[in-house]
């Protein structure tokens, strides 16, 4: 193959990276830039691109570009391999030996790996080879017959460890001392698995049956403490006999792995302030908890916290006070509670702990009473001491009648009653505690009387393109105009969003509201890019939102460009996700922008933004105002950017984040820094004097 077989590469226009041409073009630049032996197949099986490093070391040198690769391969089980890939997908790696130019042959490892499309038909396949001679000259040496030196090939740099099951004796590859050092055994292999996952571990071999191979991950069992996770395929070996003679185990340390994967699904699953797990995790854990009381009638406890008068502690402290004393009280919380104990901050100041595998009341309030204690001493912060306290609400699920899933309300309205009777205190739900709930039913009464009266409005905030300095676009927020209290924010009738049928008729009345307020704007020839639409879960229960949505466009004469969808990352993952997914691809098809909102909040994985359509993704404030979060900041942008998605931080307040986002790349960004949200009314003129 000569140099002048390689392609020039292509620009790519980062909004059109989702069609299959743009997407080919992308891997084929990929290709023609990696740093190592790589090459692209089409789905026709022409070889479209090489590396520098695959031309160089000769790897299909009889092939130029646009050639049928299959004439690269050597049998017809290599062949079949690879139209099995294409066909459905099926990844699949082989060994070659190659001598360039006469020289001494080297052995190569080369794996094939299909990329698919969004409708789950083959795209592509890249090729990626290693030369592994290096490796194999040693195995060979060391390896006592044919069998050991394939799996060591097959394995690359990972460890081999041998044990006769007849005579004890063990041999291991020396091909990774540090490792060896702790996957020696004196009487058991089980040995060197670290206590905690011990006991699974010793379930799945007991499962395992002689001559399978079998595949785990655990802990290693290191008595300097450092944590080191490994991955080892095992397989007990048979002999003449038909008994089990030798027991083989392939061990490859996964420990920078399983860190990576952790740090994606920190995102997803952890507090950024506290380190903390998430309202997200405590949902999942809640759930367990639920599920092992139904099926064992194990007793469980739940807390949940508030710290009192906080607001004032910000308001007169500053937010570093406040967040100071967040992560004290996360601290405290480690401190008080037991280790297995599911410790979580769910948003501002509000913490909760599940407690599972008790005994008595008694049991659940022995840490809380800890926790009350260590309160009491004082925060230092910034030069200053301060005091707080936290009001503690907790319920037990001890009753086999009673429904478990209703702990959460119960623990709420302990809450409720400990902030009644003056704060600083712990109380244990009782039946009788109801009187709490009064006030939100109060309250649910007037948004009902509010909404038949007409007195909830839309006010727009802008959505501005750092690039063009000009304004993209809208946010349509609800507000209650309030007869006696003025305007009020949502935080003020958050529990309407809560009720399913307040919730659904907030939402179409804020989605007919701005259709009818986009339409006048176009009619006055306003030109105010797309308005963005907050869309609830209860909105996709109908199963015909995306017709619905269609048909009042249509009703209204707007066009589909004008409008995007915001939906959150709870709402993608939470019930119904399939309908949800469906509803979005429909609306997508039409031309309505989607965004995911306060991404980072909930938990949405880099899986779920490859499945769900999405245009836009929406940056959390909480991220955006906090400086310590800018690496996350920066990867989520990154991420965006990458999957072809515009990227808008909310929350933008002051000319140095506004800067720090460019800097990062961001595309665009709301805040105050531009504007508050504000009256249809005033969104004219604001678009007229915007720059001046």
């Amino acid at each position: 193959m000569t140099r002048t077989a390689v392609r020039r590469q292509l620009s790519i226009n980062s909004q059109d990276t989702k069609t299959p041409g743009a997407q080919m073009d992308a891997f084929e630049t990929f290709v023609r830039h990696a740093p190592f032996a790589a090459a692209l197949v089409d789905n026709a099986f022409r070889l479209t691109a090489v590396s520098p490093d695959w031309e160089s070391h000769g790897l299909s040198p009889d092939l130029l570009i646009g050639d049928d690769f299959r004439r690269a391969l050597f049998g017809p089980e290599d062949l079949e391999s690879l139209e099995r890939c294409v066909a459905f997908g099926e990844a699949f790696s082989r060994y070659r030996s190659i001598s360039l130019n006469g020289a001494e042959p080297r052995i190569w490892r080369t794996e094939f790996a299909a990329t698919v499309t969004e409708t789950g038909r083959t795209l592509a396949v890249i090729v990626t080879a290693r030369d592994v001679s290096g490796y194999a000259e040693t195995a060979l040496k060391a390896e006592r017959d044919q069998q050991r030196l394939k799996m060591a090939l097959e394995l690359d740099d990972l460890m081999v460890r041998e044990y006769d099951l007849r005579t004890g004796e063990i041999y291991c590859s020396g091909t990774s001392p540090e490792l060896e050092k702790w996957c020696l055994f004196k009487h058991d292999p089980l040995e060197i698995v670290h206590p905690d996952d011990r006991e699974k571990m010793a379930e799945l071999v007991r499962a395992r049956k002689d001559g399978e191979a079998q595949v785990f991950e655990f802990r290693l069992n290191r008595d300097d403490g450092v944590e080191t996770w490994v991955r080892s395929v095992g397989k007990k070996f048979l002999g003449a006999d038909g008994k089990p003679e030798r027991l083989v185990n392939l061990f490859k340390d996964i420990t920078d792995r399983r860190r990576q994967t952790e740090a994606v699904e920190n995102l997803a699953f952890k507090d950024s302030l506290t380190g903390l797990p998430n309202r997200a995790y405590f949902q999942r854990k809640f759930q367990e908890a639920v599920d092992a009381s139904e099926i064992m009638g194990e007793l469980f406890g739940l807390i949940m916290i508030d710290v009192d008068h906080f607001k004032d502690i910000n308001d007169t402290l500053g937010h570093d006070a406040g967040d100071a004393l967040l992560k004290r009280l996360a601290e405290m919380l480690h401190a008080a509670f037991r280790s297995g104990d599911t410790v979580a901050r769910l948003g501002g100041d509000e913490f909760a702990v599940i407690l599972r595998g008790l005994h008595s009341e008694a049991d659940m309030m022995r840490p809380v009473n800890a926790l009350q204690d260590l309160l009491r001493r004082p925060i230092e912060h910034g030069g200053r001491s301060f005091s707080v306290s936290a009001s503690i609400g907790a319920a037990l699920h001890g009753d086999l009648d009673a429904d478990p899933s209703h702990m959460i309300k119960n623990a709420d309205i302990a809450l409720y009653r400990a902030k009644d009777e003056g704060r600083n205190r712990s109380v244990v739900f009782d039946p009788s505690m109801r009187s709490a709930l009064e006030q939100r039913v109060e309250l649910l009464r007037d948004i009902r009387a509010a909404i038949t009266a007409r007195e909830f409005v839309l006010y727009y905030q802008p959505v501005v393109d750092i690039a063009s300095n000009s304004v993209s676009g809208f946010e349509a927020l609800m507000r209650w105009d309030h007869p006696e209290q003025g305007i009020l924010t949502p935080d003020r009738f958050m529990p309407a969003f809560e009720d399913q049928d307040l919730s659904l008729k907030l939402g179409d009345l804020a989605f007919e509201t701005a259709l009818k307020q986009m339409r006048e704007w176009l009619d006055q020839g306003v030109e105010f890019g797309r308005v963005a639409v907050n869309i609830s879960a209860a909105q996709f229960r109908s199963g015909r939102l995306a017709e619905e949505v269609q048909d009042r466009l249509k009703r209204w004469n707007v066009p589909c460009e004008r409008l995007t969808i915001e939906v959150t990352e709870n709402v993608y993952m939470g019930w119904g996700s399939e309908m949800v997914s469906d509803t979005v691809r429909a609306l997508h098809k039409a031309g309505v922008m989607i965004a995911l909102d306060d991404f980072g909040t909930g938990y949405a994985s880099l899986a779920n933004l490859r499945q769900f359509p999405i245009d836009r993704l929406k940056i959390d404030k909480s991220f955006v105002q906090n400086t310590e979060d800018a690496a996350i900041v920066k990867a989520v942008i990154t991420l965006g950017s990458s999957m072809g998605m515009k990227v808008v931080a909310e929350g933008v307040e002051d000319q140095a984040q506004l800067d720090a986002l460019a800097d990062y790349g961001c595309d665009q960004i709301q805040g105050y820094h531009f504007s508050r949200p504000m009256p249809a009314g005033m969104v004219a003129g604001y678009l007229k004097g915007f720059g001046k």
